[in-house]
């Protein structure tokens, strides 16, 4: 069966990969080979990260079918970021790609702020749905308000991607998670 799933997943790779425009290959380049990601902002001083930086311009240029071949073939950050983003545009191939990696496990390192951890891409994942919820919520009661501290919250939110994102999704996601992890364990 797995090798079934790698057969699949590199016929895929083979086929979709000279359907990625020159343009989008050029925007994920400087990710080739980072084999870690980190958060928007790191360090105690909350510095915008340069690794997040290169995949936020890539992800205004890529669709989603860049991002699903990225989160299967490209380096550790692009599989990582690339999923996510696919989750945050409601892309029902993230539930895939979650299944891969729960199935497949990819430990990476990850740096938030001032601190890193080390796990699998399924366990980032499905951090990234359970912080949604709040994320989603926090950025619904920020649309209601209209002082500039609110505006710019909001700002901050939109510009990590939670834009469009419904709570009534987030919790679609987090139920068939639960399901693909319940018939994995």
């Amino acid at each position: 069966m797995k090798m079934k799933i790698a057969f699949t997943f590199f016929l895929q790779a083979c086929l979709f990969n000279a359907q990625i425009s020159e343009k989008v290959q050029n925007f994920a380049k400087p990710l080739d080979t980072i084999s870690h990601a980190e958060s928007s902002r790191i360090g105690i001083a909350g510095e915008k990260s340069k690794i997040y930086e290169y995949f936020k311009k890539l992800s205004e240029v890529a669709n989603n079918d860049d991002l699903f071949y990225f989160a299967k073939n490209g380096s550790n950050s692009l599989k990582l970021y690339s999923s996510q983003e696919l989750f945050k545009r409601n892309d029902k191939r993230f539930l895939e790609i979650y299944k891969f990696y729960a199935e497949n496990p990819l430990i990476m390192n990850y740096k938030m702020g001032c601190i890193g951890s080390r796990q699998n891409i399924a366990d980032f994942l499905r951090d990234e749905i359970y912080s949604a919820k709040e994320i989603i919520g926090m950025r619904d009661i920020l649309l209601k308000e209209k002082d500039d501290v609110s505006k710019a919250q909001l700002e901050s939110i939109i510009q990590e991607g939670y834009h469009q994102l419904t709570l009534k999704e987030v919790e679609f996601y987090r139920k068939e998670i639960e399901k693909i992890d319940s018939k994995i364990k």
